[in-house]
């Protein structure tokens, strides 16, 4: 396996790092912009060469219309960061035509060290289009065993799923991306065989640094990937600690009917629509069935973290009863801690429910930060940390806990649009408008994109656009009775009160259940807050889960001053 080493320039005092994209003087950074440094290496590479301007924006600005001035500028800054005194000593300017390096540059070898990495989707080589879940579980399951190498960053499924079957080059990928490196490979499935091939290459560099095929039994596929998760710690010269090594090194088996209904199970879970969740619990539930004589497994765990999930996906986002939907979540989520105690999602989910079934903060808190201290670079818990963190009031936590998941998964729509939320819940209603049309940029498709920008437009007051984003959030999820509720109180927050109360009655009408949140939303949006009052001690008797927001949703301002509704915040067990 190959070492990666790059090639530094050094040149009097100073050492020029590609990969690090630095200039050093004696071992110390010198703060420049990054296009700078670029600049510098372009010159730096070839001394004594004249370099012309044309050339040094094409190579720094590609695709990009960049004045002269831009190039002068970061020469200026190039020549006061090298101590220039007018003798331009290291680059000097060549009338009409461009800038040349003129002092002696040497090369010299120096270890590098990767601390980010993006895994591709692998390619499925199989022929058999049915088997793509397949191609995407292990790589998914890839990207979760060397996301918990505490030493490496690992981008987020979701973001790297966007690139399968790209044309864009791997430098350009890695620059969405911000990773230093890129794992790519294929995976070939053949009756009760499998075969991975895997290949790390430096991004930036297009350097390859080692290229391997892993090949085995279908039952022998978790030693597989952590063989894998092995030679790509060793390539990046990534340090592991004890607990890597040992859980890297455990030989671990599995069932191959029940792993590949585990894999489906994962593969519609990250399908967000009611369907692909329940059909996600079908398979969970199923593989957990299919071997009863081995139920602690090790991927067990994970499906019943999985059932969890995806009830809590179902009440959260698509309408389902909260106390079944919960009830199910609960039993799951216990199952999946007790049968892995480290395993982050299970905590994670757990703190939703200690949330919102509960309304237990204590626990909430805790269990959401026990899932950080476990999979801190994992995007998923960061977003169920921050929504605890929002809903106690900790504006500022939260918006940093959501900043974070969406750092980690930058194209996730999902880690989007709950950075929106907290923005929202925090009262910075312009910062979550763009934040959800961010969103809506990315996956124009999804209904609580536009539910959520119609919720942040009412607070500013652009009533007639917060209808029309409500609308088509309507329109894209039928069936939403939250959508329809919301839409009514924004009628009734417009001045369009006869709407409203026929909106009202349509969802009396065409729901079976209708939380009574709902009602004390469009009592607000009416100017009733007597109605909506009673609405919401009806809501606590029902213990509604979203109560837990009163203390944060603006929609609730105009009750905040009256003493039933501070009494009703204090039951829920926050102060008001």
């Amino acid at each position: 396996m190959m070492t990666l080493r790059a090639t530094a320039y050094e040149f009097g005092p100073y050492r020029l790092d590609p990969l690090g994209r630095s200039l050093l003087r004696d071992g110390d950074v010198i703060a420049l912009p990054p296009k700078a440094v670029q600049i510098l290496l372009a010159l730096v590479r070839h001394p004594g060469t004249v370099v012309g301007k044309p050339e040094l924006i094409d190579a720094v600005w590609p695709e990009s219309y960049v004045e002269e001035a831009n190039l002068n500028q970061m020469i200026f800054l190039l020549r006061r960061a090298l101590g220039s005194d007018g003798q331009d000593r290291y680059i000097a300017t060549v009338p009409r035509r461009g800038y040349r390096f003129v002092a002696g540059v040497r090369t010299v070898e120096i270890p590098c060290r990767i601390e980010s990495i993006a895994v591709l989707p692998l390619a499925n080589l199989s022929g058999d289009p049915s088997q793509e879940y397949f191609a995407d579980g292990i790589t998914e399951a890839l990207i979760t065993e060397l996301a918990k190498i505490r030493s490496l960053r690992v981008v987020s499924r979701t973001s790297v799923m966007r690139y399968r079957g790209t044309k864009e080059s791997i430098p350009q990928i890695a620059r969405a991306l911000r990773a230093q490196a890129m794992l790519q490979g294929s995976v070939m499935k053949s009756g009760d065989r499998i075969r991975i091939t895997a290949q790390l290459v430096h991004a930036a560099t297009d350097q390859h640094l080692w290229a391997d095929a892993y090949e085995g039994a279908t039952s022998d596929i978790l030693d597989l990937q952590a063989r894998v998760a092995r030679d790509v710690a060793a390539g990046l010269r990534t340090e592991l600690d004890q607990d890597d090594k040992a859980r890297l090194a455990t030989l671990r088996t599995v069932h191959p009917q029940a792993y590949s209904l585990y894999l489906k199970g994962r593969y519609n879970a990250r399908i967000l629509t009611e369907r692909g969740q329940r059909k996600a619990i079908r398979y969970f539930q199923e593989s957990v069935q299919s071997d009863p004589h081995d139920a602690s497994a090790y991927y067990y765990a994970s499906a019943y973290a999985g059932i969890a999930e995806c009830f809590i996906e179902l009440a959260y986002f698509f309408g389902m009863e909260p106390k079944s939907a919960f009830a199910e979540a609960e039993a799951a989520a216990v199952k999946a801690v007790v049968l892995d105690e480290r395993l982050a999602e299970a905590h994670a989910a757990l703190g939703l429910l200690r949330l919102l079934n509960d309304w237990d903060w204590g626990a909430a808190d805790a269990e959401s930060s026990r899932a950080v201290e476990l999979a801190p670079d994992d995007a998923y818990v960061y977003w169920r940390r921050g929504v605890c963190l929002r809903y106690a009031g900790r504006s500022e936590e939260a918006v940093a806990a959501h900043r974070h998941a969406e750092f980690l998964d930058p194209f996730s729509v999902v880690a989007i649009q709950e950075v929106g939320w907290a923005l929202y819940y925090g009262r910075r209603f312009d910062e979550a408008i763009d934040q959800f049309h961010k969103a809506v940029e990315l996956e124009p498709g999804w209904d609580q994109l536009y539910f959520g920008l119609g919720q942040a437009l009412v607070q500013k007051q652009c009533h007639e656009e917060a209808i029309a984003a409500l609308r088509t959030a309507a329109r894209m999820g039928p069936g939403n009775a939250f959508t329809e509720a919301a839409l009514a109180y924004a009628l009734g927050r417009a001045g369009r009160s006869r709407e409203a109360e026929r909106a009202l009655q349509q969802l009396t009408e065409k729901y079976a259940y209708v939380p009574y949140w709902f009602y004390s939303i469009v009592s607000i949006g009416l100017s009733d807050n007597q109605r909506a009052l009673e609405a919401l001690e009806n809501a606590f008797r029902n213990h509604e889960p979203c109560l837990v927001s009163l203390k944060v949703d603006p929609v609730f301002d105009p009750l905040r001053k009256k003493a039933r509704f501070s009494e009703i915040v204090r039951r829920v067990g926050l102060e008001p």
